[in-house]
């Protein structure tokens, strides 16, 4: 796919297709908390998007209704494991923020999550589907409903560096390992390979890896295109030693963390770490690059949206909120401060957006998103074997396990589940 500029990114509306990265599955269910007070509203949001231009928001709806807000963040492996036992309760969050674009068709397909086109039609003002890049839109619709609205638009597989450490971003594969070597001295690594599985998406996507084909029970194909991208991350760790070996844990911020302590001089992520960046070290000079080419460039697509539970308590309620944290002028605000990239047209064409060279970098990456199997989330089965490819990614990047083999059981377990 060619690659877009920053114009052809703000005007033409980004003709790419937006899937969702592979989420993070739950873990056993916990029990479900206490019923909370009537004027009571709790949303569910993930720890890493606490942005004050969202609290400034949920704090003035408290105060508008009269209601006490009940912001509780999470990392997403634990929101997940919080919303699947609150579903089998029935005491269910107000307003939840979704892994993925899947999340919510997979939830609302299994009657857990309210589809949103008439409170949409309803509520022309809000501007929807219209104002939203048209894929962020399909990509949370199956069979004519509509399960999330889009909050952030964002791409995984840029490459972050330090602009002190590294002279020329790499652009390939050879360059990207021969630069974490360059780089690799005294206590600073080239590079830091993440714990969540996700991150692996724009390593396999570069070499046109599909991560599932479920028509015909197929994952991580074709096999020798898996084998290159996993196998190339793990020597970057146990060959070339030039990442350090993650520690598993449900915060995905670990090489970001590292960055930031001058502790790494590159790693590949997503615009969501460029605000934790930019605030906790700004005497880091950041610079931030497309994504590498393998045997194609590429990245892979993130980016969070919003759902309302079925049993919650006042679903209108919701759907005022839900407009409010999703309006232009929020994410307008939002991306001043964190650097978030987002859904809405309105929004590409604003003026500050279209002056940002990393928002221009960002666009660059959302031009080469891979294509991913929508049929994935509408099985019901995306949970279960997005557990399956983590415990699959830790054991060859954690543990050292053999590529191959440790391929072939995922594929054989992943094949079985569906």
């Amino acid at each position: 796919m060619p690659s877009l500029d920053r114009r052809s990114f703000l005007q033409l509306g980004l003709g790419v297709t937006v899937l969702g990265a592979v989420g993070t599955a739950c873990s056993p269910a916990t029990p479900a908390a206490k019923k909370q007070d009537a004027r009571t509203f709790t949303i569910y949001w993930n720890a890493g998007h606490g942005y004050q231009a969202y609290k400034e928001v949920i704090d003035q709806f408290g105060k508008d209704h009269d209601l006490q807000m009940n912001w509780q963040k999470f990392q997403w492996p634990d929101l997940t494991t919080k919303l699947t036992a609150d579903f089998r309760s029935g005491n269910v969050p107000d307003l939840v923020e979704e892994v993925s674009a899947g999340t919510g068709t997979q939830y609302g397909l299994a009657g857990n999550v309210l589809a949103l086109d008439e409170f949409a039609a309803a509520d022309q003002a809000f501007g929807f589907p219209g104002d939203f890049i048209d894929q962020a839109v399909v990509a949370r619709q199956y069979e004519g409903k509509t399960y999330s609205i889009p909050l952030h638009l964002t791409a995984n597989g840029l490459v972050f560096y330090n602009k002190e450490l590294v002279d020329k971003p790499p652009t390939t594969w050879e360059e990207f390992l021969e630069t974490a070597k360059a780089t690799t001295k005294d206590k600073v690594s080239g590079t830091a390979l993440n714990a969540d599985a996700s991150y692996s998406a724009p390593f396999y996507s570069q070499q046109k890896v599909d991560f599932s084909q479920v028509a015909g029970k197929q994952f991580m194909m074709p096999a020798d295109g898996a084998r290159t991208a996993l196998q190339y991350m793990q020597d970057l760790i146990f060959t070339h030693k030039v990442s350090p070996a993650p520690v598993a844990t449900t915060d995905y911020s670990g090489p970001q963390k590292l960055f930031s302590a001058k502790r790494a001089a590159m790693f590949v992520s997503g615009p969501w770490d460029i605000g934790p960046i930019r605030q906790g070290s700004p005497d880091i000079d950041l610079g931030l690059a497309v994504p590498l080419t393998g045997s194609v460039q590429a990245s892979s697509m993130a980016g969070a949206g919003l759902m309302i539970p079925a049993k919650a308590r006042d679903p209108k309620l919701s759907w005022e909120l839900l407009t409010k944290l999703t309006a232009v002028k929020t994410e307008l605000a939002a991306t001043k401060e964190a650097g978030m990239s987002m859904p809405r047209k309105s929004w590409a064409a604003d003026p500050a957006v279209a002056a940002d060279p990393d928002l221009g970098t960002i666009a660059k990456a959302l031009a080469v998103v891979a294509k991913q199997d929508v049929a994935l989330s509408a099985s019901g089965k995306a949970a279960q074997i997005a557990e399956l490819w983590k415990k699959a990614y830790q054991q060859m990047i954690i543990q050292h396990a053999p590529v191959e083999q440790t391929l072939a059981d995922f594929r054989k377990q992943a094949g079985a589940a569906l």
